[in-house]
């Protein structure tokens, strides 16, 4: 692979990723105002129940677009459905900038959690198929840095400006998302799906930075014809012991990441830290630094993809961020159920924990599932 290839499928995958952190902003914007909604003088007054509901509401979103992405990816490409998603995001922060209602902000947040699920299925996708297998642990590593960027942007900005002014800052984010990304060429392997032969060539003599792609170009044609000649069909994902084995696995990955807290503590970051802090320290310091290592802990996390293995970091990730779970745990319980122990004192061990909690997370186990979910299935049925 010459060294403008592998510039090319790093610009493609990283401008790609930039979905990422628009889609890393829509989900945490609220998370630096959550106290500033339930205060006096919120932009929009709510109660303790509305802005849980607020946080929480995008996941109508995820679920709803689950089914119908994958297979609006295979009739009008990766690349078209996964722009879609700017527009939709910088209609949600036109709504946010000239509204004050909590209704409608539950429906801002549907629409971000409609383009969180274009992103979380169509991203890893795209950057699996336009880049070659040596690089291409490394490049789908990225897809989960660049979304801790979009939430170290948020928890950067959200705590000093104004509601108008933060919504402003975010709303540039699709812009740049959609402006850069627009210039990039589709996926090959979808355009040989679609019998594209010609554009297909073309975009992978863009992405190869030559015109000598034949070989490849033959052997990928090969795989699609191959994958293609059986009729995707959701009997496919359970047809062969094979196939149940790569759903199960898929299935598994997914449920721990999503079930394992990293989701809530994402959202209520902020809140968790200023009960924690108790003014010792400024809380929204301890959530810059912790969405500040995210964003190194998974861009170094990517590089021990490939060279120690995906199975290997997925089980190490979950166990030892078991461990750090249950000392978070054993800190609430400790302070909420019981009068044994005075452990105000050590709330520094529960913020420890739950860093650390974090960053193991991000070494394994939510960097990986994307790439997992990629490599399992067969084109056929892979969106």
């Amino acid at each position: 692979m010459s060294r403008e290839a592998s510039k090319r499928q790093w610009l493609a995958s990283l401008t790609c990723a930039l979905c990422m952190t628009m889609i890393g902003t829509c989900f945490v914007w609220t998370t630096p105002l959550m106290v500033t909604f339930i205060s006096p003088g919120s932009p929009v007054p709510m109660t303790t129940t509305e802005s849980s509901w607020l946080a929480s509401v995008t996941e109508l979103g995820l679920i709803a677009a689950a089914i119908p992405i994958g297979l609006l990816a295979d009739k009008f490409g990766r690349k078209s459905v996964i722009m879609f998603a700017g527009p939709l995001v910088f209609l949600g922060w036109v709504l946010v900038l000239f509204t004050r209602s909590v209704i409608i902000l539950y429906i801002v947040r549907v629409l971000q959690g409609i383009a969180m699920g274009i992103g979380y299925i169509l991203v890893p996708v795209y950057i699996a198929e336009i880049s070659e297998p040596k690089i291409r642990g490394l490049l789908s590593g990225q897809f989960q840095t660049f979304y801790y960027l979009g939430t170290l942007y948020a928890y950067a900005t959200g705590p000093f400006f104004y509601y108008d002014t933060y919504t402003l800052c975010l709303a540039v984010v699709p812009i740049i998302f959609m402006g850069c990304f627009a210039s990039l060429p589709e996926s090959p392997y979808y355009l040989l799906m679609t019998e594209q032969t010609e554009r297909a060539k073309a975009s992978l003599k863009w992405l190869r930075a030559t015109k000598d792609v034949d070989k490849e170009f033959n052997i990928i044609k090969s795989n699609v014809e191959e994958d293609m000649s059986k009729k995707a069909n959701w009997k496919d994902l359970i047809a062969s012991r094979a196939d149940r084995k790569a759903l199960l696995i898929a299935l598994v990955v997914c449920f721990v990441r999503f079930m394992n807290g990293m989701t809530a503590i994402s959202l209520y970051v902020s809140q968790t830290m200023f009960e924690a802090a108790e003014g010792a320290i400024a809380y929204n310091t301890v959530t810059l630094v912790l969405g500040a290592t995210l964003v190194l802990t998974t861009f170094f996390a990517a590089f021990l993809s490939d060279s120690v293995g995906r199975r290997p970091l997925l089980i190490l990730s979950s166990l030892i961020s078991a461990i750090f779970c249950g000392l978070v745990a054993a800190y609430y319980y400790l302070e909420k159920e019981t009068t044994i122990v005075e452990v105000t004192d050590y709330s520094w061990v529960m913020i420890g924990s739950l860093i650390c909690f974090c960053i193991v997370c991000s070494i394994g186990i939510v960097p990986l599932m994307q790439t997992i979910q990629a490599e399992c299935f067969p084109l056929r049925n892979r969106s």
